[in-house]
């Protein structure tokens, strides 16, 4: 059987394949004769339609036929193409019919293909929720039926046509621009096959679909296999398309009578994108990542139900799943579902056209999301409702300024009135909220129920008593929130009772965001520590008004108050500042500022009231004001720490306080809120009543100090505090910083004005020593101290100024800078810091300036005299003259500066002088318009003179014990007290001035003089060649030799200075011979009293003091005069003359032979002989004697040089005949006899009748009585009163 079976078989397919091959040869043969046929088809196109006629069963024209030879068969191309005739005609237009001679064969397909290009249909969907396709050829003539008239026609193809979707209900308005369309009509069926592009060529959609045209039952498929969703951006449902994605979609779609029933979707996309429209018309778009569904809607009775077996949004750990959900809606609604991913449906939330653009911007960027468990929603159209939940980590993520919640869990009732949310007390629910309360996040427990309804077109959310308990912090809260529903910041009431917590617990709360940076700082730093009691919150308003600050009628929109006790708490105000300890006071936060008020410490000092506050913390600064009284010493302490330190470190360190004081301090500080903010000011005030103040760097003290200062930021200023120092009142002024100095560039400024020894404040500067050493006394200063802001420790850069009168202290210096206390001289000393490596300025009057500077212990002075500054640099060491002078004593200068003494560092050393002196003093003589050089060389100084009355050289050696050798070429000496008054006692008024100059002077430490003077002239007596030499002795200076030789005279002197001070004295031998002892006097200045004479003087006596300290009350020695042939001139007449020549009150002349007053025209003598002795205060004489040729006087008696009183006894003896001849022979020439008989007329009277031979003189020097003794006398008259001149109106020798 087998081996039949295969032979037949084998029979057959070769049967086949002949078969088969015939029929292809026949067909080829077939092809080739039509297509050489279809030239002749175009030139009968009648035949045509008549076989079109016959195939569509009705008439068939066209207005022009053209042919073409395809693979599949002969095409027509018809222009003009109508089905039917009359009004039922079918106008088709250009059209192509393709004769499918092959596929005609098979079963089920047509044998003709009728070809329409850009043909464009609609499908669309009515208010009843019909679907119907628009746009098809004879839909006008076919009654409503858009297939009819293509029955007959075989298979229509539409090439490049154009599909309009509109369904209004649904929101879809779509057009696909391209659409390749296969439609086939059989009786009541319509198949459909198509692909559409909405952008050609890119992810196209494939449709399949059949419909029967009698029910309107439909089933579809759709699918976009390689989906590319960024091309079908033009697709809106309900406002909703996509905008991003790639994968593949298919859905089944059912219709039931035209209508969908049911459709099941299932796909995978990745990157799905989706954009909706916004409130204001502009298009959101959302991001849902991969999207993976299998679902089925299904129509049902009265509504609809979708069922997602499979449905999840996102990719890994966010993705959300949905499956399992259950959504009914219409007459009945539902919401079923074991697990809920609340935030893949908030997620596509913000596509929805009515949502507010806010609101969708914060679901889209916040994604809320949470768990809904055991999920059930019921109920129907009339309004009833009820609803469970139970939610499970409920929250949403920080958007922008607004904060973030995880972890809210709790159970969710409800009906139709409303919501119903219980907490779960143990969850932790984490507030987040960076902008806000800033890291880190709060977590919480709430305990309570919190109630949501519906109120209008908004909701409202309210508690009855919600329990919060945080880090550290807990709350019972009362109220709510009430949303608007348009967009708007809900409006708020609420109440919190806040328990005890830490006031740094407070930072977690500052709404960061809504306040500046600096005052958010501010507040995290200011509260440091302590506790909060009683806290208490009230809020009410709209928070679109938060946080209701005062508008300009001063009421708010709402109202925040939040109001606590503090206590023990530590609040730094500024972090320079220390901050204030147990502060205990209230607080209160009303609006956008806080305010307090409380006591506290700063330090260790108490403030009794503070208060601070802030008005609005968006742009008004922190004030705080605080009064306080303590003790100086903790203040001090404060301030040492406190930012007004900074620049002063120094000044604070080296201060000290103690004792009362009152004082209150104000600080402004910004908080971010201008651009132009510049930092903290402060400003206060302080108030001392007996502190003590103490200055180390400077060691000074001050105590009992009264006054106020006044200080900000900047600075202080305390001006005119009353203060005392060692028992001394005086006045003290302190500033600094900016805005309180007075000289620019300062950063500290004291005056002290007070009583000081000037010798101390000397002796406080090196530069200064030498100069201390001189100054006795204590005057008012002024001293002035300057610091620059970058001054150290030692006060570098700094200037110190002193300024006094001097009166009160004397100033132990050469003229023309020495001073007697009474006397006033301007000083003024500048002195740069630190003292010792600067150069010290001292100014006296118009008398001097000084310039010195110290370095390496060495001290060097630059000294210019008649002026008020120094321009020049010091020496290194010495000092320096220059300038010009009124008066100057050069042997004081010389004396100071030279020697082993300025050498060895107890003085100055001189490094040279240059200056005019108007006035030379030296050796008790002036010397006018002198110039004086000194130079210092290798063995001492060389001083050179140069003037008109004096010049020649000084040179002092610097050996000690060595000789100061001169040698003047002219030295003319006028004394210094010339034209000067004389006291009775005959001394200058000077002598005593000049004794207590040389108080000072120690003899011995005058070193040898060897002196010689070529041209000497004393007054304008010229006295000729000078040599002096002196040596120094115990305790003093002797006198070796001082030799006076002229041609007609000699003067030599010895003597000896011993002792200084109280114990000085002075003793002088001193021997002159003259032959013309007229001459001698008339240079002396004496005018020409006495004309010839010779002999000698020989004075020996001693006084106490120093050779300038010449007084006669204290005169101890004698006086011897033996004079010759010589002639008194200038005589006067009258006989009280003569009296006047018995006063001892005129010693001085008489010891000089000054007998002017006692004869007019002259007197001759052949001798004046005596001895006057002086002693105990008292000068007498037993044995002067004139003897002349008128008369022979004898002197005698004594004189109180003291009590200035007189006691004498005159005894005259007139030589008669011719007394008065010989006086006008003496005085010769005819002058002479006339003046002689005037004078013989005028004694006549009184000498004629001259009966007693002595006159007692006695009484005050003033007011002498005189009277006359002797038998023959006759008492005189009581006006008779000698012409004796009054004491102190002669002139001194």
């Amino acid at each position: 059987m087998a081996g039949p079976l295969r032979r037949a078989l084998r029979r057959a397919r070769r049967g086949a394949w002949y078969v088969l091959a015939i029929g292809l040869v026949l067909m080829a043969l077939g092809a080739g004769i039509t297509s050489q046929l279809l030239p002749l088809a175009e030139r009968h196109p009648d035949r045509v339609a008549e076989w079109l006629g016959q195939r569509a069963g009705r008439p068939v024209s066209f207005d022009h036929l053209e042919t073409a030879w395809t693979r599949r068969g002969p095409l027509l191309r018809l222009d003009g193409l109508r089905i039917g005739e009359g009004d039922q005609a079918i106008p088709i237009g250009a059209a192509e019919v393709l004769v499918a001679q092959y596929a005609g064969l098979l079963p089920g397909r047509s044998f003709t293909e009728l070809r329409l290009r850009g043909l464009e249909l609609a499908l669309e969907r009515g208010d009843d929720g019909r679907w119907q396709i628009r746009g098809l050829p004879g839909e006008a003539q076919s009654d409503g039926d858009p297939f009819e008239a293509l029955e007959g026609l075989g298979e229509l193809q539409v090439i490049d046509g154009v599909l309009v979707v509109d369904a209004p209900g649904l929101g879809i308005a779509a057009r696909l621009g391209e659409v390749d369309l296969r439609l086939r009509v059989d009786g009541a069926r319509v198949r459909a096959a198509a692909r559409a592009w909405m952008v050609p060529g890119v992810s196209p959609l494939d449709i399949t679909a059949e419909l029967h045209r009698d029910s309107g039952d439909a089933r579809a498929w759709l699918a976009l296999r390689n989906a590319d969703l960024s091309a079908w951006t033009a697709l809106r449902a309900g406002g909703i398309g996509p905008m991003a994605g790639t994968g593949r979609v298919e859905a089944w779609v059912e219709l039931d009578g035209d209508r969908v029933s049911a459709v099941a979707i299932r796909g995978d996309v990745e990157g799905l994108r989706l954009q909706g429209g916004g409130e204001s018309g502009a298009a959101r778009e959302v991001d849902l990542g991969d999207v993976g569904v299998d679902g089925r809607w299904t129509a049902v009775a009265g509504g609809w139900r979708f069922d997602a077996r499979r449905l999840g949004i996102g990719a890994g750990e966010d993705a959300q799943r949905l499956d399992g959900l259950l959504v009914a809606g219409g007459a009945r609604r539902a919401l079923v579902a074991e697990r809920i991913d609340a935030g893949a449906l908030l997620a596509l939330a913000p596509l929805a056209p009515g949502l507010p653009d806010g609101l969708a911007a914060w679901l889209r960027d916040a994604r809320p999301g949470g768990v809904l468990r055991d999920v059930e929603v019921a109920g129907d159209a009339g309004g009833a409702l009820r609803a469970s939940a139970r939610v499970d980590d409920l929250g949403f993520a920080v958007q922008g300024d607004a904060p973030g919640v995880s972890g809210l869990s709790g159970r969710l009732l409800g009906d139709a009135a409303g919501l119903v949310f219980t907490p779960d007390p143990a969850a932790t629910v984490v507030v987040d909220w960076p902008a806000g309360f800033g890291p880190p996040a709060h977590e919480v427990k709430l305990g309570g129920d919190v109630v949501l309804w519906r109120d209008d077109a908004g909701w409202q959310a309210r508690t009855p008593a919600l329990r919060v308990d945080g880090q550290g912090y807990g709350a019972d809260v009362r109220g709510g929130l009430v949303f608007t529903g348009d967009g708007a910041r809900p409006g708020i009431d609420l109440v919190a009772e806040v328990d005890a917590a830490q006031v740094p617990v407070a930072r977690r709360f500052w709404i960061r965001h809504l306040m500046p940076e600096a005052a958010v700082h501010w507040l995290d730093t200011a509260l440091v520590g302590g506790r909060v009691l009683d806290g208490r919150a009230v809020v009410s308003g709209d928070l679109d008004d938060w946080p209701f600050t005062a508008g300009a009628d001063g009421a708010g929109k709402g109202l925040f108050h939040a109001s606590a006790r503090l206590e023990d708490a530590e609040v730094r105000f500024d972090p320079g500042w220390p901050a204030a300890t147990a502060l205990d006071g209230q607080v209160d936060f009303v609006a956008a500022g806080f305010s307090l008020e409380g006591r506290a410490r700063l330090g260790e000092v108490p403030v009794e009231s503070l208060r601070a506050g802030i008005a609005d913390f968006g742009d008004q600064p922190l004030r705080v004001e605080a009064t306080l009284a303590a003790d100086a010493a903790p203040v001090l302490e404060v301030l040492r720490a406190s930012p007004l330190r900074e620049g002063r470190e120094d000044i604070l360190d080296a201060l000290s306080a103690s004792g009362p004081l009152r004082s209150t301090f104000g600080l402004v500080l910004p908080l971010g809120g201008h651009a132009g903010d510049t930092g903290a000011r402060i400003r206060g005030r302080v108030a001392l009543s007996g502190a003590h103040l103490a200055e180390k760097r400077w060691d000074l003290a001050f105590d009992a100090v009264h006054g106020e200062a006044r200080y900000d930021q900047a600075g202080f200023t305390a001006e005119g505090l009353r203060v005392r120092r060692d028992g001394v009142p005086g006045r003290l002024s302190l500033r600094a910083g900016e805005g309180h100095v007075q000289s620019r560039g300062m950063g500290f400024e004291a005056e002290l004005e007070a009583s000081l020894a000037s010798a101390e404040l000397a002796a406080r500067a090196p530069q200064l020593a030498w100069l201390g050493e001189r100054l006795d006394g204590r005057s008012d200063w002024t001293m002035a101290l300057g610091l620059p802001q970058d001054a150290g420790a030692d006060g570098a850069g700094g200037q110190l100024q002193l300024r006094s009168d001097l009166v009160g202290t004397r100033l132990s210096l050469p003229a023309p800078l020495g001073k007697p206390p009474g006397e006033a001289l301007a000083a003024r000393i500048d002195l740069r810091l630190p003292m010792g490596e600067d150069d010290i300025d001292v100014v006296l009057g118009n008398r001097v300036a000084l310039r010195a500077r110290s370095r390496g212990g060495r001290t060097g002075v630059l000294a210019v005299l008649g002026r008020d500054r120094v321009d020049a640099a010091p020496p290194a060491s010495g000092i320096r003259i220059t300038g010009r002078t009124p008066v100057l004593d050069a042997i004081e200068w010389a004396g100071l500066f030279g020697g082993d003494r300025a050498a060895g560092g107890d003085g100055l050393e001189l490094r040279g002088i240059d200056l005019l002196a108007d006035r030379l003093q030296l050796l008790g003589g002036v010397f006018p318009a002198t110039r004086v050089v000194a130079r210092p060389e290798r063995p001492g100084t060389n001083i050179r003179f140069d003037g008109a009355a004096l010049a020649g050289s000084l040179d002092i050696p610097r050996g000690e014990g060595a000789t100061v050798a001169a040698h003047v070429d002219r030295l003319h000496w006028r004394s210094a007290g010339a034209g000067a008054a004389t006291d009775a006692t005959g001394s200058d008024v000077d002598a005593g001035a000049a004794a207590r100059a040389d108080t000072g002077i120690d003899p011995a430490a005058i070193p040898p003089l060897a002196i010689v003077v070529e041209d000497l002239r004393v007054a304008d007596a010229a006295l000729g060649r000078l040599d002096l030499r002196t040596r120094p002795v115990d305790g003093g200076l002797r006198v070796e030799r001082l030799q006076l030789r002229a041609p007609r005279q000699s003067i030599d002197v010895q003597g000896a200075w011993t002792g200084r001070g109280d114990g000085a004295r002075t003793r002088m031998q001193v021997e002159v011979d003259s032959h013309d002892f007229g001459t001698l006097l008339g240079g002396l200045g004496l005018g020409e009293r006495l004309k010839g004479g010779h002999g000698t003087a020989r004075f020996d006596a001693g006084w106490p003091g120093s050779p300038a300290g010449f007084r006669l009350a204290g005169l101890e020695g004698s006086l011897a005069l033996a004079v010759k042939d010589g002639q008194l001139v200038e005589v006067e007449p009258g006989a009280g003359r003569f009296l006047g020549l018995l006063s001892v009150a005129e010693l001085p002349r008489r010891l000089m032979l000054d007998f002017r007053d006692l004869f007019s025209r002259g007197f001759a003598f052949n001798r004046i002989d005596g001895t006057l002795r002086f002693g105990d205060g008292l000068a007498h004489s037993d044995s002067l004697v004139i003897d002349g040729a008128a008369a022979e006087i004898h002197i005698g008696g004594s004189a109180d040089l003291r009590a200035q009183t007189y006691d004498q006894v005159i005894e005259v003896q007139p030589r008669t005949g011719g007394l008065l001849t010989a006086v006008g022979a003496i005085t010769a020439g005819p002058v002479g006899a006339a003046v002689g008989a005037v004078a013989n007329a005028v004694f006549e009277k009184p000498l004629g009748r001259m009966g007693a031979r002595t006159y007692h003189v006695t009484g005050p020097w003033k007011d002498p009585k005189v009277v006359v003794e002797g038998r023959d006398a006759s008492p005189p008259s009581p006006d008779a009163r000698p012409s004796v001149p009054a004491p102190g109106n002669g002139t001194p020798p």
